[in-house]
Order: C-alpha cells, then structure tokens, then sequence
C-alpha cells in the first residue's frame, strides 16, 4: 500500500523546483462520500492532486484553495489543503445534468466562460489572497499550468495520473531568477514528458523521482504526510444557523422537529433538536451532547 505523501526536490543549478504527490486513501475517502458519474469523479481527483501539489508552498498556518466553477453541468469542482496535509473536496452538478461522453468534453464544458479561483488563506493572521483568471486548456493540469504564466509569470509542467484508484501528480516550475544551467529547464520538461501515466501510478513516489531524475543535481527535503479531513464541527454549523437570522431560525423550528444539516464534503450530519434550537433563536449555543449528532 501507498502512503500520501507530497515529496519536494529543488534543483538548485537549474533554479527550479519539483513536487511529487501520492494521494490514494485522500481520493478514495472523498470520492466514496458521495455517488459522483464516473468522469465527474476523474475530474475531482485531478483537482485534488493539484491542490495537494499547491501546497507545498505554504509557509503558515492556513489553507489553500482551488475552485473551478461554470454554468456547465459541472458547476463546481472544489478542493483544498491545509499546513497539516488535510485535503478534502467536492464536485457539484446542475440539476438534471446531462453530462457529456467523454473527459475532454466535460473539461470543454468545464471551461467555458468558467473560471479558475486560487485562494490562500491564514488560519489566524495575515492578510487572505485570491486569484482568480479565466480556465484555459483541456485539462485541470493545462489549466493550472496557463495559471501560473499568466498570474506568476512562472514556466510550470503538471503531469497528473488516475486510475480510478490510485493518484499520483508530478509538477516541476522554474523559479524566479538567474540560473546556472541555461539548458537545465529544457531538460526537465524533456524527462517530465517521458513519464507514462503507468510508471507514475505503480511505482513509490521515491522511485520515480530517482529514475527520472538520477543524472540531475538535486536536494530532496523531508516529505509531507497527506491525509483526508473535514474541519466542520457541531460548533461551526450552529454559527451558520445562528447567521440565518432569528426569524429563518424560527420558521424552520415550526416546520420541522429536527434540523439536520449535512457537510457536503464528508457528508456528517449534524441534528439540532427544538431544544437545540431554542436556545440558537436566543443566541446561545445548542446542547453539545453527542446524542444529537
């Protein structure tokens, strides 16, 4: 078995960097959360892989967040990850939607006038920053590639691998500043553009990097554990309750005996009685018990 893990190699010469993610038990635990059409579930694996690889820049204690969304029949596909590796994610779809045959042809419907949100966000202090530009190429890959050289003006290479099972993304990205190595990069994404999507998805992370890149002078660094997780909790959905306001609280006591609200992304449910919900209509917190989640 496979551990999720995210692998960092810089490749000091060159002045570029390389990412290797190894997400199987993160994509089965999202995609078994919920009954996703078989390419609408490739889809939001591919996402997952790419937020995982994203986070591998994070320098704080915070998340960061991908977002594609469309009037297509796929109108969002979402992901993030956090400083500890815990990724989660979800795909909505439009009601009655009648989803193309193929996964070129979703993305086409994906991309159009769809756009691409990277967001990263401090758990604590610091400022939020979101960028946001139109989705461009065919692929989720191609996507967050045309991200990067239009919004940071770095080359990027995204290979990503799904078989319905097992997950694995390879990223190499050129850095910002002078290189020793002029030929360096060509030779990177020669190397990148070898890897068949087999090798990528039978072979251990380490592996791979090693027969790729043995000829190349490179610093590996420790990996990262990923895992999957949900930070929704019982305290969290009753302050989106409480935000409805007193009169939607009320109305929605009188209409039903339980509220149940349900996290889309690890399908919890949480139960809020008419106990519960007294006391959220008179700004109080519900009882914490876990008979009621």
């Amino acid at each position: 078995m496979r551990d999720d893990h995210l692998q960092r190699l810089v490749f000091e010469e060159i002045n570029a960097r390389c990412i290797w993610v190894q997400l199987d038990g993160v994509t089965r635990a999202v995609l078994s959360r919920a009954d996703y059409p078989p390419l609408v579930a490739d889809q939001l694996a591919r996402a997952l892989l790419v937020t995982a690889t994203m986070s591998s820049g994070i320098k704080f204690d915070g998340r960061i967040t991908l977002q594609l969304q469309s009037a297509g029949p796929v109108s969002l596909l979402m992901a993030d990850c956090d400083h500890d590796g815990g990724v989660r994610g979800l795909a909505r779809l439009q009601e009655d939607a009648e989803l193309p045959s193929s996964e070129s042809a979703l993305f086409e419907a994906l991309a159009d006038d769809g756009t691409l949100a990277l967001t990263v966000e401090p758990a604590r202090h610091g400022r939020r920053w979101q960028g946001i530009v139109p989705i461009e190429g065919g692929s989720v890959e191609q996507a967050l590639e045309s991200y990067f050289r239009q919004s940071e003006q770095l080359p990027t290479r995204i290979r990503l691998a799904f078989d319905g099972d097992r997950a694995s993304a390879l990223m190499i990205q050129r850095m910002p500043g002078e290189t020793s190595d002029e030929d360096g990069w060509n030779r990177l994404e020669h190397l990148v553009d070898t890897l068949g999507d087999q090798e990528m998805l039978a072979a251990e992370g380490e592996e791979v990097l090693r027969r790729l890149f043995h000829a190349e002078q490179r610093r590996i660094f420790p990996a990262r554990e990923l895992h999957f997780h949900c930070p929704c909790t019982r305290e969290r959905v009753a302050v989106v309750l409480q935000g409805l306001g007193q009169s939607e609280l009320q109305a929605l006591a009188a209409e039903q005996e339980v509220v149940e609200v349900r996290c889309e992304f690890c399908n919890e449910g949480y139960r809020f009685d008419q106990v519960d919900l007294a006391a959220l209509i008179q700004g109080g917190e519900p009882d914490d018990s876990p008979t009621v989640h």
